[in-house]
């Protein structure tokens, strides 16, 4: 893997880690919360699935990544 590659990456990695940390932090904000306990767990399974998808799209940037590849 050459250097440009490495580089971009880490660039994803590092947008994917800014964007799990802020869905992190809303869920504890939330599980800390006074709210009801039912919109706690409505809020927290969004936040759940937007995690998901995150996660899904890292991926799929690093597998086009690694294909443009030389």
């Amino acid at each position: 893997m050459d250097t440009l590659t490495q580089k971009q990456i880490d660039e994803i990695m590092y947008e994917t880690n800014e964007k799990i940390s802020a869905i992190v932090e809303e869920i504890r904000n939330i599980r800390f919360s006074k709210m009801d306990e039912n919109e706690k767990q409505t809020k927290c399974d969004k936040l759940r699935v937007e995690f998901e998808q995150v996660m899904i799209e890292e991926e799929e940037k690093i597998v086009k990544v690694m294909k443009e590849c030389p």
